[in-house]
């Protein structure tokens, strides 16, 4: 049976009739309404797949009660199954364990039109979508006509996407490489001076002439007696509890802080560019190796790997450093724990840690991230962070 077309309804399109029971049951209006927040956020228009929900006790604690009314709960739940999404059931699931342990909803096409109709949700206005009119307005002021960053909008505090976009517009004007990247910003965005920090790459393809005054990124590196591979670590904390020694796999390798995007920015590996800070009792010698390494680019009998986020902004970094340093690959040690968290439905969503406008690499080159990391967050839609293990 369908009904008319609801608020989330293209023209024409017969949308399920509304359960009698759904007002009823609050775990899977919360779980239904998980899926169109992802969508307000993001919509498909701007998504290469459709995003999932996990099951988590988050969002669903009733049905995580174990007892007569969960079951039920869960029955309904999956007489949706084929109209609105498809069942995923976990395969490290226990014999005993319930069904909905660790299991996640791949919703389906159109699925959003009968969600925003249930919910009585229509469709937000979104930044995205004054956004992309900002930037067509200016495009004539980028080299790529703004193509670059259509996908990658960029907030400031109280300012309109129209703003923002016309900030980025007045850079053409400051390209004589007298300005640090940080004096740059504060000149064309109100006196913020970190808004292009994690950017560089992007003011590239808007202005491939563009030029910085020099400003040095620091490095913090560990040099143990003897490593025989590097790796790079995203955030401080972990940086430091690395230091000590924990996780033991880290015994052995050099380990490398930039904060976050600061370790891939394309003037890494230059000796103008970076300025490495030793910790510890470093040797003459071995610093001396490391820098061959490091500045002269030379080809190092190293492996090298990344351990950060497991985010998208996470994966981006891995695949900047690829470019930089050749075959970085993500440290299974440092994300398999990660992995086990997200699976168990520990993780964050995006909007509950900032991390709404992370963009999607689609993939890094990395096996291992392309394979296993970056599917689980696309089925589950949650990160974690790496402080977390």
């Amino acid at each position: 049976m369908t009904g008319k077309n609801g608020p989330g309804a293209e023209a024409g399109e017969e949308i399920p009739k509304r359960p009698e029971w759904l007002g009823d049951e609050s775990d899977i209006v919360a779980i239904l309404g998980a899926f169109l927040d992802k969508l307000d956020e993001k919509p498909l228009a701007d998504r290469k797949r459709m995003p999932g929900i996990a099951i988590s006790k988050t969002i669903a604690p009733m049905l995580h009660r174990h007892d007569e009314s969960a079951d039920r709960t869960w029955q309904l739940l999956r007489s949706l199954e084929g109209i609105v999404f498809e069942v995923r059931l976990s395969r490290k699931r226990q014999p005993y364990d319930a069904e909905y342990i660790g299991a996640s909803l791949r919703f389906l096409e159109g699925s959003e039109s009968i969600c925003r109709d249930w919910l009585v949700r229509p469709r937000l206005k979104r930044y995205q979508e004054e956004w992309r009119r900002a930037v067509e307005a200016h495009a004539d002021a980028f080299a790529d006509v703004g193509v670059s960053f259509l996908q990658r909008p960029v907030r400031v505090a109280g300012k309109s996407a129209h703003d923002v976009v016309q900030g980025f517009a007045k850079i053409g004007a400051f390209q004589n490489g007298k300005l640090t990247l940080r004096q740059l910003s504060a000149r064309v965005f109100w006196g913020h001076s970190k808004v292009l920090d994690t950017r560089e790459d992007l003011l590239q393809q808007l202005f491939p002439e563009i030029e910085f005054a020099p400003r040095p990124i620091l490095l913090h590196v560990y040099l143990p007696e003897s490593f025989n591979g590097v790796l790079f670590i995203e955030n401080q904390d972990t940086y430091i509890q690395a230091l000590a020694g924990r996780p033991i796999e880290v015994e052995g390798l050099a380990l490398v802080y930039g904060a976050g995007f600061k370790s891939s920015a394309g003037r890494i590996r230059t000796r103008d560019g970076a300025i490495l800070h030793y910790q510890g009792g470093s040797t003459g010698s071995r610093q001396a190796d490391f820098e061959e390494w490091w500045f002269d680019q030379r080809s190092s009998e190293w492996p090298a790997w990344f351990w950060g986020d497991l985010d998208f902004s996470g994966m981006e970094i891995l695949k900047a450093l690829r470019q930089r340093f050749g075959d970085v690959q993500a440290w299974q040690p440092g994300y398999a724990p990660m992995m086990r968290l997200l699976r168990e439905g520990r993780g964050h969503s995006p909007d509950t840690a900032d991390k709404a406008e992370q963009v999607d690499p689609g993939s890094t080159g990395c096996p291992y991230a392309d394979e296993e990391l970056l599917p689980a967050m696309w089925e589950i839609g949650r990160f974690v962070d790496q402080e977390a293990v």
